[in-house]
């Protein structure tokens, strides 16, 4: 069929898996295979099919006495969770679970090794961290970076004689105005940008002394960074979508010029496309 493409190495089996923690504010990781930064630590083992990320949009519907489907649709809210099943109990697993609390060392009476105290938090108490998600496919990386979640489910622990106890960790992914409330960082080729095309230029003359303002569309447009008539970069670029952008035309010499869209996928060029008279 026209446009299809099937490729397996597109397919993803989680191989191997781990879940990071670290304080909020704690420097992100760059990139998908870049040392975690100080600060950030592992939950260490968890099942092997508990890992699990959810995106959980919420819409509402508008009905209208002309029509038997909707007459629009518009999101409310954005959701997103995550959840694993910590097979290492230990004092920072026991916080991450809870959503905070505290540990307190405690002397036994009878003498011996230390004792300790955990207390989960209060009501009010519980603390926000940033959380990392890492996924590995063979060569190909995949970090979900949540810059902010919080639990906010109880904790419910089977602790059955015949098999292990698990820590539930369940985690709601917490948004703001500042920054994107999750992303994914990957080295995986398929997640290429597609380099821009150009279809349209309007208008496609203007004067030598430039000021023109000009509307590119296109397709993949998103990434453009600059736009040249013949050697000389436009100015005033703006992306109105992923379709059509707008630009200043810059001062030019009489002719026809060719017109390069410049992006990090590849560049568009468009021959003899805008004329200067």
């Amino acid at each position: 069929m026209a446009g299809e493409t099937t490729d397996n190495n597109e397919i993803l089996i989680p191989q191997l898996s781990r879940m990071w923690l670290a304080p909020i504010g704690t420097v992100a990781p760059a990139d998908a295979i870049v040392a975690m930064p100080e600060g950030w630590y592992t939950v260490g083992l968890f099942t092997e099919d508990s890992l699990k990320f959810n995106s959980e949009p919420n819409f509402e519907q508008v009905r209208s006495a002309q029509s038997s489907y909707p007459t629009r649709t518009f999101q409310t809210t954005d959701a997103a969770t995550i959840e694993v099943d910590l097979q290492q109990w230990s004092g920072r697993n026991f916080k991450a679970v809870y959503g905070g609390g505290s540990i307190t060392v405690v002397a036994p009476q009878a003498g011996g090794a230390k004792h300790f105290r955990f207390a989960p938090p209060r009501i009010g108490g519980r603390t926000e961290v940033a959380a990392c998600m890492e996924i590995i496919d063979g060569g190909k990386h995949y970090r979900y970076v949540i810059p902010r979640t919080m639990q906010m489910e109880g904790v419910s622990k089977e602790l059955a004689k015949t098999k292990e106890s698990l820590l539930p960790l369940r985690l709601a992914v917490q948004g703001g105005d500042d920054t994107d409330a999750w992303y994914v960082l990957t080295d995986d080729p398929a997640f290429q940008p597609p380099a821009p095309t150009i279809l349209t230029i309007s208008p496609s003359a203007g004067p030598a002394a430039g000021g023109t303002a000009v509307t590119i569309s296109g397709t993949d447009l998103g990434n453009v960074t600059a736009v040249h008539f013949g050697s000389t970069t436009g100015t005033g670029l703006t992306l109105k979508n992923d379709t059509e952008l707008s630009v200043i035309s810059p001062a030019g010499t009489t002719g026809a010029k060719d017109v390069v869209l410049v992006s990090a996928s590849g560049n568009a060029t468009k021959t003899d496309s805008f004329t200067y008279a």
